[in-house]
């Protein structure tokens, strides 16, 4: 399946060997690499610099130069909210302590393989969406919840990328930008959102999809179909039918009226 827009990752490293290697490896699964930077200044720079922005942060804590990956993190969030993964080979409690406070979205400890980058990427997302931090490693999960003021962020619960979907294919989430989807077309079990570029499966039933879904952007003209109201072309005479992006989709007598009150019509 054709991704169109890779998620932008961006990549704070300082060894070159292992730079190297976790560009190829964020590189096949399936996610586009900004950097490596080797210390803080650079990967600001590049955080700066980068069009379109970067989405998510991969950052290693022991950078070269006087700020480390968790001062970094501080400084990225500062300017944007976005998930951050700490890489780290230091399991000492005052590094754990202070990487608790950054929150990050989740943590990979050197050594790592494919598959367990693979799965922080995954958990990062997740959890970042969610509004979820990921969970600290037994003894280092410190005072409860809301007891320290920065555990409490206000940016915490902010939905990144409100205006796109991520849906999983095969073994990994991509990212679906609601204003590229044509129409949502729907089966008992699971909806297929249909894009110019490709079919991407939601295992959800249609009517929670919607609520996914602007409502001043989707309606609803038939019992198994969600359309995107800019790619709607025609109506045809009979009001039976509606052009979507090249494509006839059957309309429905009880969602017709509904969708002409929607419509500015003249003439």
């Amino acid at each position: 399946m054709k991704v169109s827009s890779p998620i932008r990752l961006l990549l704070a490293e300082n060894e070159p060997l292992a730079a190297r290697l976790l560009s190829v490896l964020v590189r096949g699964l399936g996610y586009e690499p900004v950097g490596p930077a080797a210390t803080a200044e650079d990967a600001l720079v590049l955080f700066r610099e980068s069009l379109p922005p970067v989405e998510m942060a991969l950052l290693d804590i022991g950078l070269d130069g006087s700020r480390d990956g968790i001062e970094l993190a501080q400084e990225l969030r500062a300017l944007r909210p976005l998930p951050i993964i700490f890489l780290t080979s230091f399991a000492d409690q005052a590094t754990f302590g202070r990487a608790k406070q950054a929150r990050p979205a989740a943590y990979l400890l050197k050594p790592y393989d494919a598959a367990a980058l693979e799965h922080a990427l995954e958990l990062a997302l997740v959890n970042y969406a969610a509004g979820q931090p990921a969970a600290l490693p037994a003894g280092l999960s410190g005072p409860p919840e809301g007891s320290e003021e920065l555990l409490n962020l206000p940016w915490s619960k902010q939905v990144l990328l409100s205006d796109c979907l991520f849906l999983r294919d095969r073994g990994r989430l991509v990212k679906v930008c609601l204003a590229d989807v044509h129409y949502v077309e729907a089966t008992d079990k699971y909806c297929t959102l249909v894009t110019a570029t490709g079919r991407y499966l939601s295992r959800q039933p249609l009517r929670e999809l919607a609520l996914e879904l602007p409502p001043n952007q989707f309606i609803q003209i038939q019992r198994g179909y969600l359309v995107n109201v800019s790619f709607i072309e025609s109506i045809d005479e009979g009001q039976t039918a509606v052009v979507v992006a090249n494509t006839t989709l059957p309309l429905s007598r009880g969602y017709r009226d509904a969708l002409l009150h929607r419509l500015r019509l003249v003439g």
